[in-house]
């Protein structure tokens, strides 16, 4: 069966963290399937380029909050915003995260609990902020950005530990949600182009491909792709999942 065209008319989506490469495919996947979408991020001053370089036919369909994903406030303040100028909140993509990498003896405080922040809390925060609303609705979607590095990878032993919790937390809150008719599931992107692309050594970019089954990098609109159908009904018996793409 092939997807149905408009099949995000009249659903309201939040992307967190949503005004980068992967947050662009995504708003522009779930504008041109009839979504409003709400943008978060907190830095403003990438919203003029963001916008000018959306292929939606309808940019008045997407709005832009200013948050900070690790501030409990500013999150919570963000959900009854879209509440207040919506009435609902069908689908919640979270894609904040980064990384810094050091091996374990040479990692830092710092380096540790500011990846685990950006990539855990964001996800905490988020998801705490928005559940009661899908609750009161019966109805929701949640989809968390986890990546194939939960796997263990040298050097990265906060990132890899972030994102194998994002594994644990999607799995646990799915089955908590699941009598209130909401899904939870996460997208595991493997090497997905990007600008960083270009600043990596063709050593690690060969390494990164030879994860891919196709050997080749993912586009971002793969990524969303999968993230879309994700937030419809059509996946509606599907939950608790983490779905690799672009990686075995």
């Amino acid at each position: 069966m092939s997807p149905t065209p408009g099949r995000m008319k009249d659903k309201v989506a939040i992307v967190t963290g949503g005004a980068g490469v992967i947050g662009g495919a995504i708003t522009e996947s779930f504008c041109r399937e009839g979504a409003t979408v709400v943008v978060s991020d907190l830095d403003s001053g990438k919203w003029n380029d963001f916008l000018g370089n959306l292929n939606i036919p309808d940019r008045s369909k997407v709005t832009f909050v200013e948050a900070d994903a690790r501030n409990d406030a500013q999150v919570k303040d963000l959900m009854s915003k879209v509440v207040a100028d919506f009435g609902q909140i069908d689908a919640l993509i979270s894609t904040v995260g980064g990384s810094k990498d050091a091996l374990i003896h040479k990692m830092t405080d710092e380096e540790w609990d500011s990846v685990i922040d950006l990539n855990l809390r964001t996800t905490f925060l988020a998801c705490r902020a928005v559940v009661p609303q899908m609750r009161k609705q019966e109805y929701g979607k949640i989809v968390l950005i986890s990546s194939r590095s939960y796997l263990g990878n040298i050097g990265q032993i906060n990132y890899s530990t972030a994102k194998a919790g994002i594994v644990g937390f999607t799995r646990s809150l799915a089955r908590e949600l699941a009598r209130y008719k909401v899904n939870v599931n996460c997208v595991v992107p493997g090497f997905v182009d990007n600008p960083r692309l270009a600043l990596m050594a063709e050593k690690y970019r060969k390494l990164r491909m030879e994860m891919n089954p196709f050997g080749t990098a993912a586009l971002p609109e793969d990524v969303a792709n999968t993230i879309l159908f994700l937030s419809t009904d059509e996946a509606r018996q599907v939950t608790g999942q983490a779905i690799r793409v672009a990686s075995w």
